[in-house]
């Protein structure tokens, strides 16, 4: 595959009404070379937890008795969702106090998760990253063992690619200023 066609092939796979699986190996091989993503002083400011299917239905448990604490058609809808998929990252940022350090990461890390979902997409899995609000509730940061030099970014659903997914053309027409 082109790197041009993965770029405009890959989409987020917001579909989750069948049961999926993922090949381990190939989620696992991905993650190690979405490394080579460039990041300042080889600061490498990532780290992702996995929860494989067979986890998922636990953690989305605990995750909505906090998140959704008095909405059982939420927690109801959520575990649905979430165990239908083949899996799931945790995506955490390993955040520098300093200004220009702190910038420097995060442009490492999303060069990391692009990396990631391409290379994920070349394999064969789908991905949605998900950024709901309840990331910044502290006991869900505490469900996930987040330190307090890190911070929760988001999750990672992994899918399979059985469905097509149709490219929808960005807007590049004003994108580029000259000085």
């Amino acid at each position: 595959m082109e790197l041009q066609e993965a770029i405009s092939q890959r989409r987020s796979i917001k579909v989750f009404k069948r049961d999926m699986n993922i090949d381990d190996d190939a989620l696992y091989s991905a993650i190690r070379k979405a490394a080579d993503a460039p990041n300042h002083g080889h600061r490498e400011p990532w780290r992702v937890i996995h929860v494989a299917k067979d986890r998922l239905g636990n953690m989305s448990k605990q995750l909505t008795q906090i998140a959704f604490h008095d909405q059982p058609k939420k927690q109801k809808e959520h575990y649905q969702v979430v165990t239908n998929l083949g899996g799931m990252l945790i995506l955490i940022l390993k955040e520098d106090p300093n200004q220009l350090e702190g910038l420097e990461d995060h442009l490492a890390f999303g060069a990391y998760m692009q990396n990631l979902m391409l290379l994920l997409h070349e394999a064969g899995i789908g991905t949605c990253w998900k950024t709901p609000q309840y990331i910044f509730n502290e006991e869900i940061q505490a469900l996930f063992n987040i330190q307090e030099n890190e911070r929760l970014l988001g999750f990672l659903y992994l899918t399979d690619l059985e469905d097509e997914m149709n490219y929808r053309p960005r807007h590049t027409e004003n994108m580029i200023e000259t000085f």
